[in-house]
């Protein structure tokens, strides 16, 4: 694979000829059938995970509020809170979502490679490439969650020294989003693209980091500034499916109906403005439950590859330069 990276870097970037978002979206339609062909079993294996994740807890707790988070997934809380939609400030992802966005990204990343050299790869090949790596992938996915985990540290810490100081609301704001905020986003976007190296260049987890700090370095308000735009225009997407399908349901199921003032007033604009998108019902009927959980899953599943040749490309065309810097 590190041939084919050194064959990559020293062609012309498509890149240069029609733009990053034409190439992602054109090798998005010409790979469609793979891509989701290779994806079917993440597919399946979150759906099934997510009505599972939601039985237990409902059974658990019958009285349980019924909620849905465009980040979070299905779920219930005993908390009590009124019911509707609204949006909330933040943005967190249930290891369904962290699946299709990071372990996903390796096997999708495989084929992109291998097609932009022209090779043509089968659902086995790119499968049994991946399994090879799933040490590698989980060690990588273990250190993003330490990551996640140090982020919340910083956040007990600080309340307890506000707690000690009591400083006003703005600064507690402060505090609490922005300064755990900064050094999450700083690092999630310095080791982005280490699934590309261990699946390219076939790197321990250790070495995928490094390599992903390497191409990052000079460039990382710019591959920041992508990300963002990519996140927004997921944001919106999930919110406008989401809603037009919570309005049909408000129109055919009596549980949904709380909800229609929300989706059929300027309100439901307000809702772009959130990091998340969260509904809150106290109950629903099953099929609605199945039709939610299905209805995120394939959100996903099309966002997915579009992360996926995002960042690989970036992967490759970084590669391309570091090489011919070195040969020059």
């Amino acid at each position: 694979m590190q041939d084919a990276l050194k064959n990559t870097g020293n062609t012309p970037s498509v890149s240069q000829r029609s733009g990053v978002m034409s190439t992602i979206f054109r090798e998005y339609r010409n790979h469609f059938g793979l891509f989701w062909r290779v994806m079917f079993p993440v597919i399946v294996f979150g759906f099934l995970f997510n009505i599972t994740l939601f039985l237990v807890f409902k059974l658990g707790v019958p009285e349980a509020q019924w909620t849905f988070g465009t980040s979070k997934g299905i779920g219930t809380q005993s908390l009590r809170e009124p019911t509707g939609v609204r949006s909330v400030v933040g943005f967190s992802a249930s290891s369904f979502d962290i699946g299709f966005l990071w372990l996903a990204m390796c096997p999708l990343a495989f084929i992109i490679v291998h097609h932009r050299r022209g090779v043509d790869v089968t659902f086995s090949e790119v499968w049994r490439h991946t399994l090879r790596k799933t040490l590698s992938i989980l060690s990588g996915y273990a250190l993003l969650v330490a990551l996640v985990l140090g982020v919340g540290l910083i956040v007990l810490l600080l309340a307890l020294l506000i707690d000690t100081i009591s400083v006003g609301l703005p600064a507690s704001i402060f505090l609490f989003v922005l300064i755990p905020g900064v050094p999450a986003a700083y690092f999630l976007v310095k080791w982005s693209l280490y699934n590309q190296g261990i699946i390219i260049e076939n790197l321990s987890a250790i070495a995928a980091f490094r390599r992903s700090s390497e191409f990052v370095r000079g460039k990382w308000w710019q591959f920041f500034g992508m990300y963002l735009l990519l996140t927004l225009a997921t944001m919106v997407f999930t919110t406008v499916v989401l809603g037009l399908t919570l309005l049909l349901f408000s129109v055919i199921s009596p549980e949904f109906a709380p909800l229609r003032e929300v989706l059929q007033s300027g309100e439901f604009f307000d809702l772009f403005f959130g990091g998340e998108v969260k509904i809150t019902l106290e109950s629903a009927p099953v099929w609605a439950i199945g039709a939610m959980v299905a209805i995120n899953t394939l959100i996903h599943a099309i966002l997915a590859p579009v992360w996926a040749l995002l960042t690989t490309h970036l992967y490759m065309k970084r590669a391309g330069i570091q090489q011919n810097a070195v040969a020059s």
